[in-house]
């Protein structure tokens, strides 16, 4: 008699996650075909993205941080509107982009907001369905010395050194130049300090040979960075680049230079995320946590 494949594998029963793999193609399809969709489209695509993964997670690892870890996942989205906010408040300083087509008023922020909820929820899923799948012993390599507390406050320093340029400098004559390294100063500043508390640490990673998890967050934050700038291409309320840096090379609509920082924002969210759930002590998902190890998340198993 022919051995069986596990059910899991043909029939991923996800109700949720078919219902986002639907909104997701519908809100995708929507804002391609119409020239004029509404204004709510993109944040009804983006939920659908997030809720979509729960179909392969749930096929492939029979978990997900939608099921596994509820708790995980609202606090994920929770923070993650808060986290987003330093980026606003830094092109609100620079110019970087400006944001059309949406509506006014109380209806303008809850709308904003609701988008914002997406965004960390949409890079860890997507990051914890690919980090088990990297070829991990491909990646390991000669395992390198922990790092020294100087090299940790150095890195710290020039963290907020890469956040503070851009606003302190003159905005036309030098800052809207500087806003790239925002993509890179929450990482530089907040993971160090996840090392040095205990907490999960791209940094202990890559030292340790254990470097599925980086290669995963940057390769996730280059998937979600090249959807979403594809969806905003095409859709008529959207964001307008008009950053003076790299203007003349265009990719989608904004400066080709853009599409390197998707995978350092991967790699920041990250940071970001355990920074404020350890500080706060809220439960992280399991590609979080401090010990994780990507053949935990390998086997198909149902607990968290």
């Amino acid at each position: 008699m022919q051995d069986r494949a596990p059910a899991a594998l043909h029939r991923p029963r996800s109700l949720t996650g078919w219902l986002g793999v639907g909104t997701f193609a519908t809100g995708a399809a929507l804002t391609v075909a119409l020239d004029s969709e509404p204004s709510f489209t993109g944040a009804v695509t983006w939920t659908g993205y997030v809720l979509a993964w729960d179909v392969p997670a749930r096929a492939l690892r029979r978990r997900s941080i939608l099921r596994s870890r509820p708790d995980a996942f609202v606090w994920l989205a929770v923070l993650s509107i808060f986290l987003w906010l330093p980026f606003e408040w830094i092109n609100q300083r620079l110019g970087l982009w400006y944001q059309a087509g949406q509506p006014v008023g109380i209806e303008r922020q809850l709308l904003l907001g609701w988008s914002f909820a997406c965004v960390w929820p949409a890079l860890f899923e997507t990051a914890a369905l690919l980090a088990p799948a990297l070829p991990a012993d491909r990646l390991r390599g000669v395992r390198r010395p922990a790092p020294s507390d100087r090299s940790r406050h150095c890195a710290s320093l020039l963290g907020a050194c890469c956040l503070g340029l851009p606003l302190v400098a003159p905005r036309l004559d030098f800052g809207e130049h500087l806003g790239a390294l925002a993509a890179v100063g929450f990482l530089l500043l907040l993971d160090p300090w996840n090392l040095a508390a205990g907490r999960a640490s791209l940094w202990r990673d890559w030292t340790s040979g254990n470097r599925s998890r980086a290669v995963a967050f940057a390769l996730t934050g280059g998937i979600c960075g090249l959807i979403a700038e594809t969806l905003n291409h095409w859709a008529s309320a959207k964001r307008h680049s008009i950053s003076a840096l790299g203007a003349g090379w265009k990719l989608l609509g904004f400066p080709a230079w853009t599409c390197l920082v998707w995978p350092l924002f991967g790699l920041q969210a990250f940071a970001m995320h355990v920074f404020a759930a350890g500080a706060l002590g809220l439960p992280v998902p399991r590609i979080a946590r401090a010990r994780w190890r990507p053949a935990e998340d390998a086997a198909p198993r149902d607990s968290a």
